[in-house]
C-alpha cells in the first residue's frame, strides 16, 4: 500500500491490485475509463471524486498505479 499526498494536503492510500481488479477492469476498451475505474477500485474513491480531482493530483495517482503495474 503506499500513501499518496494530495496539494491540498489530503493522503490517499492506494492498495496494489490483485488479479480480481484487472478482471473488473478487463471488459473496458477505453483506457482512460479504464484506469480511472481501476484507480477508483484501489483506493475507493469514488470515479465522480476522481472526475472532480485536480489534474495534478490525479497525476500523482497515475505514476503509484504505473509503479505497481510495471
Amino acid at each position: 500500500m503506499k500513501e499518496i499526498k494530495l496539494n491540498d494536503g489530503k493522503v490517499i492510500k492506494m492498495r496494489k491490485p490483485k488479479v480480481r481488479d484487472m478482471r473488473i477492469v478487463g471488459e473496458i476498451e477505453n483506457e482512460v475509463e479504464k484506469e480511472i475505474k481501476l484507480i477508483s477500485n484501489l483506493t475507493n474513491i469514488t470515479t465522480d471524486e476522481l472526475d472532480d480531482m485536480d489534474l495534478d493530483d490525479y497525476k500523482k495517482l497515475q505514476e503509484v498505479l504505473a509503479s505497481f503495474l510495471s
